[in-house]
Parts: C-alpha cells; sequence; structure tokens
C-alpha cells in the first residue's frame, strides 16, 4: 500500500545521452481506490521516446520545466496528429487507449512528470477524453478573505474514477487549512512557493501524494504566494 509521499524533486536532473529519455521513478503500488505509479522524466533536445502509443493505463502528464508538443493521434503513427504545445506548469489528462507521445522540439531539454492509474471497476459512460490544461492561458487571477484560492480546471467521471478533479490553488503566505482526511486520493503538484504538509516542506516542482483516508494538512511557509495543482482520484462508490 502506497503511503503519504512528499516528494522533492531538485532541477535540472541528468540526460541519458545514448537514450535522449531518462526516467527517474517517484511511487507505485495501490491505494483503497487504485493501482497508482508515478515518475518523472528528462526529455532530450529534438527527441521524442516512442510513437504515438496505448496503454489500459489512464495518465496526466505535467510539465515540471522547459517546453515540449504532445501528439494526440487516431493510431501508432504521427501523420495528421493534434499537437499541443505545452510549457511548465501545463499538463494532458490522457484517457486509457488514446494514442499518445511527447516530443522535445526544442535545443533544451524537458522534464515532465506522470501520474499512471487503473482499477478492476469500469463503470463510466461518457468518461473524460483527452483534456488539456495551459498554464499561462486557462488560469485566472482568484483571491479570497483568508487566503486560500483554488479555480476548479474539470470535474468529470472516466472509465476507472467516478470522477477525477482538477483545480490549481494560490495560498498566500501564512494560510492554510487544518489537518483532515479525504475518501480519495489526492495528489499535488507544487508550482510555485513553498508548502509544509505532514511535517515535511516542499518547494518549486515538488510531489506530495495522499492515499484516501491518509490526514494531511497544508500551509504556505514561504513569504511569497505558493501556487499548486490538485488531483483528486474518487472512486465510483
Amino acid at each position: 500500500m502506497i503511503a503519504n509521499q512528499v516528494l522533492p524533486i531538485n532541477l535540472p536532473m541528468a540526460e541519458n545521452p545514448a537514450e535522449k529519455w531518462q526516467p527517474y521513478p517517484l511511487f507505485s503500488g495501490t491505494t483503497p481506490i487504485l493501482q497508482m505509479a508515478s515518475h518523472f522524466s528528462v526529455l532530450s533536445a529534438h527527441h521524442s521516446p516512442h510513437l504515438p502509443h496505448i496503454h489500459p493505463e489512464e495518465e496526466l502528464l505535467i510539465v515540471l520545466d522547459g517546453e515540449a508538443d504532445i501528439l494526440i493521434s487516431d493510431g501508432p503513427w504521427i501523420e495528421g496528429a493534434r499537437i499541443e504545445h505545452l510549457k511548465a506548469g501545463s499538463f494532458v489528462y490522457y484517457p486509457r487507449g488514446q494514442h499518445h507521445t511527447i516530443d522535445n522540439t526544442g535545443d533544451d531539454p524537458v522534464t515532465y512528470l506522470m501520474f499512471k492509474w487503473q482499477c478492476a471497476r469500469d463503470t463510466s459512460a461518457q468518461p473524460l477524453g483527452t483534456t488539456f490544461f495551459h498554464f499561462d492561458k486557462h488560469l485566472h487571477n482568484v483571491s479570497s478573505d483568508d487566503g486560500f484560492a483554488p479555480q476548479l480546471l474539470f470535474d468529470h467521471p472516466t472509465a476507472y474514477l467516478g470522477k477525477l478533479h482538477a483545480h490549481v490553488t494560490e495560498l498566500q503566505p501564512g494560510a492554510g487549512y487544518p489537518s483532515h482526511a479525504d475518501p480519495y486520493d489526492v495528489a499535488i503538484v507544487v508550482l510555485s512557493g513553498n508548502i509544509k504538509t505532514v511535517d515535511r516542506t516542499v518547494g518549486p516542482c515538488g510531489v506530495v501524494f495522499f492515499p484516501a483516508g491518509e490526514m494531511h494538512g497544508m500551509e504556505n511557509v514561504g513569504d511569497a504566494p505558493a501556487r499548486y495543482l490538485v488531483f483528486e482520484f474518487h472512486s465510483f462508490d
């Protein structure tokens, strides 16, 4: 069973000069809801790790540093593929069975984070399709009296989830929320600032994961606003 995870990612990480693609595992295992795995990868300039492929898992890809093209295809080919350019802080959700790949067309490496999951149950009649979030286009300024300002990105069933929920939060210095437990798995990706949770501090590009039922709180322990992405993985029950 996966325990609480608070994992700093200190960039830059080393490239693989031979393969041009270097994965770094973070965690893998079961939660009360899912089979979940996470890793991040460094993709070298002018390289793609593979042609568009499919797999049974659903997946989130978040760009941590650099820029890359995401290709969405109807098959294992690049001709005619939909291309979306993602910058740091942006992400894409892939449903199971969607052909996809990533291509670094620039002169610098790109580092990106992956969450990949599946479960035995599949009951969603209208699952969420491929969904993009562009940090520089879709993020709006929000404010609140308590220093905690979330912005909803999407909230929709998938093939393996009763609901996949995503929002981005801006947390002011000194603000936070008390310890509690959620009935769903939660993944957090820090975009800027410094947050403290379960007695550990994590900064930009850090990854946090709380399995369903695990106690956790949050506080901005820095002197600047903290921004982070939140993904909730809800069961069908």
